[in-house]
């Protein structure tokens, strides 16, 4: 197995392990937990897991560190979405889970509050969310640890296995979002994806059998990986700045890499032995030259690391920070849509990695970014995706007819009946909505507007309002009309949004 980073001998390893490891949060400094050059981040998160590709298990501790805002703390489990006594039952779980399921789940032990056991309960049905009290806690910086067993659920969704990788998406127990609405305690929902969270730093010690690869949302190749030679493991030690989850796959040794750089990032794309190599030399040049021209679009891309990893899974590809999973079968044939697929997943980097948004009340807000970003990239690099553009201008024009059906593009996930009217409206008029824009305006106004709008809100939430104020701002006239029309299907605003269209176009001189 190759390994990552800087490897030290056992000894030597084991003895910084137990400092890193062992330190009372309450001792470390700001300044030792983040590095200069990153801003700080709500939520600090500290994991010591270990991992069993065997088994399907995950078992450690965590702890984050944090500042409530009231007196509880509340996280997300959503492993436990896959409970043995969960409902799974319908059309649109077995689209994403497929028919071949095995449940799992996630187990929590001895939580404590700034060292003291406190008593906790689990929310909801099958225990998606964790409520544990912080008495007297409010405004003050507070650490919460807990044990942790999770059985990794056999499925065709993001958290899953097969006989060559295990990939772990909304894994770790995770703070729930706190807005003005108050604690956001959204299900597990069969649509779309049904996460929202804040950004955070991660600080993991991943322990594995020798014999596999692990990549993860952090920076491996600055990873401290340490060889255990008599337990047969090592230790990965992974730090990711300003996040908005972590996520990892575990490879075994039929698993390669291809690595280049973009700028200060590393890029790289694990296969397997077998894969078609003109696929994979096609689907690695894709990754790079998106995050090359999503970065000049944009605005740079932050991160040290962005990991393409072959997984099994329904979903196409499913972006986290700094990792996207994709679908195996990309990997085997020569198609467009592979390309298409890591140009979204890619695009999704920018928008819900470093600009997050609501992704159950409003996933139209990254997802249709993202799409229009795919777009204008295959476009402009000229990239074959087997009709991808075409496609989906020709679903947004007809997905008018949903309006008479009631379903908006602006709706929440549990709105959506089916995963084709999802995808018509979300996707497809949702990016439609951009490219015409595009057309109307040039790609260099649209994106200027865009790239204003990520620097603004990088690492932040930022939803519906905020997009429309930008748009309003940079043409001196209220939007709503325009976005009314697209995205709310009032399809009597249709001139108004054609006007609000033409008196944003730039002025051009013959």
């Amino acid at each position: 197995m190759k390994q990552w980073g800087m490897a030290v001998s056992a000894a030597v390893g084991a003895a910084l392990a137990v400092f890193l490891w062992s330190k009372p949060w309450a001792e470390w400094t700001e300044a030792e937990l983040l590095p200069p050059e990153q801003v700080s981040a709500p939520a600090v998160y500290r994991a010591d897991v270990r991992i069993d590709p065997h088994a399907h298990t995950a078992a450690g501790t965590l702890s984050v560190r944090f500042v409530p805002g009231d007196g509880q703390a509340l996280f997300h489990l959503y492993p436990n979405a896959f409970h043995e006594s969960a409902d799974l039952s319908g059309a649109n779980w077995e689209h994403i889970l497929g028919k071949q399921r095995l449940p799992g789940g996630i187990r929590i032990t001895g939580v404590k509050v700034d060292g003291r056991p406190v008593p906790v309960r689990t929310l909801g049905k099958t225990g998606t969310i964790l409520q544990v009290p912080l008495e007297g806690a409010a405004g003050r910086r507070t650490e919460v640890e807990m044990g942790f067993e999770l059985r990794v659920p056999y499925n065709s969704g993001r958290l899953s296995y097969n006989d060559h990788a295990l990939w772990l998406g909304n894994w770790l127990p995770i703070l729930a979002v706190q807005d003005e609405t108050g604690w956001r305690l959204d299900p597990y929902y069969p649509m779309g994806d049904p996460f929202y969270s804040g950004t955070a730093n991660y600080h993991l010690r991943v322990t594995l059998p020798d014999g596999y690869s692990l990549a993860t949302t952090g920076t491996e190749s600055q990873a401290v990986v340490t060889r255990l030679r008599p337990q047969g493991q090592s230790h990965y030690e992974v730090d990711a700045w300003n996040v908005r989850d972590f996520a990892l796959v575990v490879m075994d040794d039929s698993y390669r890499q291809t690595v280049s750089r973009v700028g200060e990032t590393v890029v790289r794309t694990w296969w397997q032995e077998g894969d078609s190599e003109e696929t994979v030399a096609l689907l690695h040049d894709v990754a790079v030259r998106a995050l090359r021209y999503y970065g000049e679009q944009f605005g740079t891309y932050p991160y040290r690391e962005y990991d393409v990893v072959k997984t099994g899974g329904f979903f196409g590809g499913m972006e986290y920070p700094g990792i996207v999973f994709v679908q195996g079968d990309a990997f085997t044939r020569p198609s467009g849509m592979g390309a298409a697929v890591i140009a979204h997943e890619t695009a999704h980097q920018w928008f819900y990695g470093l600009v997050g948004s609501d992704e159950v009340r409003e996933a139209w807000v990254d997802e249709s970014l993202a799409d229009y970003a795919a777009m204008s990239f295959l476009e402009d690099e000229r990239i074959a995706a087997d009709g991808y553009i075409g496609y989906r201008m020709e679903r947004g024009k007809v997905s008018e007819q949903y309006a008479n059906r009631g379903l908006r593009v602006r709706q929440p996930l549990d709105r959506f009946p089916d995963w084709k009217s999802y995808s018509d409206l979300v996707y497809a008029r949702g990016a439609a909505m951009w490219w015409k824009l595009r057309l109307e305006w040039g790609k260099e106004r649209l994106h200027r507007v865009l790239r204003d709008y990520v620097r603004e809100h990088q690492y932040k939430e930022a939803g519906g309002a905020e997009l429309i104020e930008a748009f309003s701002r940079a043409v001196g006239e209220d939007a709503a009309p325009f976005f009314d029309y697209w995205l709310g299907m009032d399809l009597e605003k249709r001139d108004e949004a054609e006007a609000w269209m033409r008196s944003g176009r730039p002025f051009r001189i013959f």
